[in-house]
């Protein structure tokens, strides 16, 4: 080595070192903010855990409290086991025949026992009680188109009175029948848009003939109410084990359906289709045995349209609100929607 290369040998070795300890230092710090990273990723992790158990906690604190609630409520009733039997309807009176029965915690034996339902609509109906095995049992009859509070009274040399249940009778009524409907869309960029309508029906009667469907009419009319269509389903009700449904499945569809009974809308702006701006529901009617009128309103989006519940527009037709949706808002308390549900309208 000569005299004039040793100065940039050293220069480079001096540059090798200061390279290797700049990059000790860097893989230091990275290595700490990996660390820090981690530790923070931990603290996020454990901190999300702590919310969640303190939720579960809160949860079951309330599920605790909501059941000691209940067993002090019971414990103070004045009654307990009691239960409603519905013994038969009647079509000619649109009434039902129940049984009432209840056990009292305390009894005087010369006391006179009643029991009165309150509909609300203010009106009452009363009934004498008789004893068997230390039951007390009321037959009553109740006009179908309501929901009642069932009370008793025991009279004598003092009056006592406490509630018994609710029955809803009407509700029963409504709750009994079963109707979504399907929606499919013409694929593709077709003009004007096709739109097929796929209903679902189920009446579960139990066996009361009093209660089968005698007409079901499904209609696809505007916001303004104006009829676009309708569709008599009622041959399309066959009985099953527990009621009746609606046989529309493909593999009978072509044997018994003409083929201008297809359920099916066409949107455009053609002349004779319905208008993608203008916003329809369906209405389901139906009518039973008993003479009572029941229907159910669902609304419909068609393609491209704003959605109701705060979406946004679609690319294909839907309802705008599935029954899941509906029951999760009906069992949060919220009894202002009265479209998706099966209503008494006469």
């Amino acid at each position: 080595m000569t005299e004039k290369s040793k100065p940039i040998t050293q220069i480079l070795l001096a540059g090798i070192i200061v390279l290797l300890i700049i990059n000790i230092n860097s893989g230091r710090r990275i290595s700490r903010l990996e660390q820090q990273i981690h530790s923070i990723s931990q603290s996020q992790f454990s901190g999300f855990m702590d919310v969640q158990n303190a939720r579960h906690t809160l949860f079951s604190v309330e599920h605790r409290l909501n059941e000691l609630y209940q067993q002090i409520e019971r414990g103070t009733r004045l009654s307990f086991d009691e239960s409603v039997l519905i013994q038969a309807y009647h079509a000619t009176t649109t009434s039902a025949d129940i049984e009432v029965s209840f056990n009292l915690r305390e009894h005087n034996p010369a006391h006179t026992i009643s029991v009165t339902a309150r509909g609300q609509d203010g009106q009452t109906h009363g009934a004498t009680v008789t004893a068997e095995n230390g039951r007390f049992m009321a037959a009553m009859t109740l006009p179908v188109q309501d929901n009642y509070v069932l009370t008793f009274t025991s009279s004598g040399d003092t009056v006592i009175t406490g509630e018994l249940m609710h029955f809803n009778l009407a509700d029963q009524l409504c709750n009994r029948f079963r109707f979504h409907m399907d929606h499919g869309t013409s694929s593709g960029t077709n003009i004007p848009t096709t739109i097929n309508l796929h209903p679902h029906f189920r009446n579960q009667t139990l066996g009361n003939p009093a209660l089968n469907v005698t007409s079901l009419t499904l209609y696809i009319e505007t916001e303004d109410g104006d009829i676009i269509t309708y569709w008599d389903l009622t041959h399309y009700l066959q009985y099953t084990t527990d009621g009746q449904m609606l046989y529309l499945e493909w593999g009978a569809w072509f044997e018994r359906a003409m083929p201008d009974d297809r359920f099916t809308l066409t949107v455009g702006d053609e002349a004779g289709n319905i208008s993608p701006n203008d916003f329809t529901h369906s209405r389901l009617v139906i009518r039973d045995g008993l003479g009572i009128k029941y229907e159910q309103v669902d609304i419909i989006a068609f393609p491209g349209q704003f959605n109701h519940i705060g979406g946004r527009g679609s690319s294909r037709s839907m309802e705008v609100a599935p029954m899941p949706m509906r029951e999760v808002a009906w069992r949060a308390g919220d009894t202002t929607i009265t479209w998706g549900r099966v209503l008494i309208v006469e």
